[in-house]
């Protein structure tokens, strides 16, 4: 066990203790203080993991303590009812159904054989992959499950050693490319319809998918061509793969035919990609068909009765579903109306000069990511309100100030900022990076959205949305 973890946790556990038992906040009730304490106290244990307690040891901590001090249980765990996480469970049966079947790493060789291997080739294979299958699902979970298996497959048939620089950086563009080119429309990932749900009511006929396009598509694909190749340029191994074309069409002869359970997956996982980008159409929501797959999958015994425990992580369902709480746990607290007045003159006193706005804002959210760890949906929760006098005011679409929004929920420096990043460790068995290639890659990423910033604004000018 590393002293430094075991200390970290404390430090952040007498912190949340003072706040909760000194109550130092002005004008914030006593039950705010009880929350942010034990916030604290959960924050520690999921950053530090000491003696390498799982998430669920910080996520327990915050359901507890928020019962304990008086709050309503449809409060504390109110993000067990959401779609997104009854999408992730069956999600995680796609991704071990990948990995057991074969499948898998048939697609992986299937992928490799066609063309002459290379790192720049597997780069822009992932990139490619990502925004095809961002047009087919605006599932993340889903994507992650289908994309990381594959990621591991490629690992192993280039026979690379787990959580070395190469296997980083196979994973890590594979996964920021499940997460990045989606997010330029309105439903190429969850991103967007969160967005919509928060922005106030007057600001809502602002918002169409047209628009979200034309004000969002730039930038996200700016972020993602730029983060692709700062990655190649300083995550790319020195030495090169080695292997010839031949190699991978012989290990893909090697797997020999096509097996049924094979088959039965294909079919369950297209069908299911089918169904999920024509949901217009048959009205059956995305939650609902992620659960017909995962019984599809159970009847056909591609997960065995036996499997059930095994083939999904539940560590990071319930630490899923314990963060996408936080926000209705600060509201039941009255946290954001203590926030909000300290927050929008600070806020509005940059608008003056958009890039200035945007630039400090994104920074700020950065930071505030630190410690804001599901997806910054609490931060999101408290400043919406904003968007409105920005407006109003100084013309600024909402669309606009969302991209601060989108950057910070796409954000990471740390594993456990991001609970996609915890979903598809889980996939990989911790095989794809280590936490020093995580950080490589999160500035690479904070590079590309400074970059993005400075290129769209004139854009945004010249379309009027500025």
């Amino acid at each position: 066990m590393k002293y430094k973890d075991i200390s970290g946790a404390v430090l952040f556990a007498i912190i949340g203790i003072v706040v909760g038992l000194i109550q130092p906040f002005h004008n914030l009730e006593p039950l705010g203080h009880y929350i942010i304490g034990t916030v604290i106290i959960t924050m520690g244990l999921w950053i530090f993991k000491p003696g390498g307690v799982p998430f669920m040891a910080g996520s327990t901590v915050l359901v507890a303590g928020g019962l304990i001090f008086g709050l309503q249980y449809d409060v504390v765990v109110s993000g067990f009812i959401s779609s997104s996480v009854w999408i992730l469970i069956p999600a995680l049966y796609f991704g071990f159904a990948l990995q057991k079947t074969g499948l898998g790493k048939r697609i992986a060789y299937l992928v490799l054989k066609s063309f002459k291997p290379s790192w720049m080739t597997m780069a822009l294979s992932w990139l490619i992959i990502g925004i095809a299958l961002s047009a087919l699902t605006p599932s993340i979970t889903v994507r992650i499950a289908i994309m990381m298996p594959i990621a591991l497959g490629v690992i192993e048939a280039c026979k690379l050693e787990y959580r070395s620089r190469g296997s980083a950086f196979i994973s890590l563009i594979c996964w920021a490319m499940c997460l990045f080119p989606g997010t330029g429309w309105l439903t190429g990932s969850l991103s967007g319809p969160l967005i919509l749900g928060f922005l106030p009511a007057e600001l809502k006929h602002l918002v169409t998918f047209e628009t979200y396009f034309q004000i969002l598509a730039l930038p996200w694909m700016i972020i993602t061509f730029v983060f692709v190749i700062l990655v190649y340029l300083f995550m790319k191994p020195k030495v090169e793969l080695g292997i010839s074309k031949d190699t991978f069409k012989n290990e893909y002869k090697a797997l020999g035919p096509v097996s049924r359970q094979e088959i039965v997956t294909a079919c369950i996982l297209l069908g299911t990609l089918i169904m999920f980008t024509t949901e217009k159409l048959h009205s059956i929501p995305a939650p609902a068909v992620a659960l017909l797959a995962l019984f599809s999958l159970l009847m056909f015994r591609i997960v065995e009765p036996k499997e059930i425990g095994t083939g999904a992580n539940w560590d990071v369902i319930v630490f899923y579903g314990v963060t996408i709480s936080l926000s209705t746990i600060f509201m039941a607290a009255n946290i954001d109306s203590w926030v909000a007045p300290m927050l929008y003159p600070a806020l509005l006193s940059l608008a003056d000069s958009p890039l200035i706005f945007l630039l400090v804002a994104t920074l700020v959210f950065f930071l505030i990511r630190l410690i804001d760890v599901p997806w910054g949906f609490s931060t999101i929760a408290l400043t919406v309100g904003v968007l409105l006098p920005l407006f109003n005011q100084y013309g600024i679409h909402p669309l606009v100030s969302s991209f601060v929004y989108l950057a910070g929920i796409n954000f990471f420096l740390l594993s456990y900022q991001q609970p996609w990043m915890a979903m598809a460790e889980s996939v990989i068995e911790n095989k794809g990076w280590m936490s020093k290639h995580i950080f490589v890659a999160g500035i690479c990423y904070i590079v590309a959205v400074i970059v993005a910033i400075f290129v769209t604004l004139p854009y945004w000018q010249l379309i009027g949305v500025l």
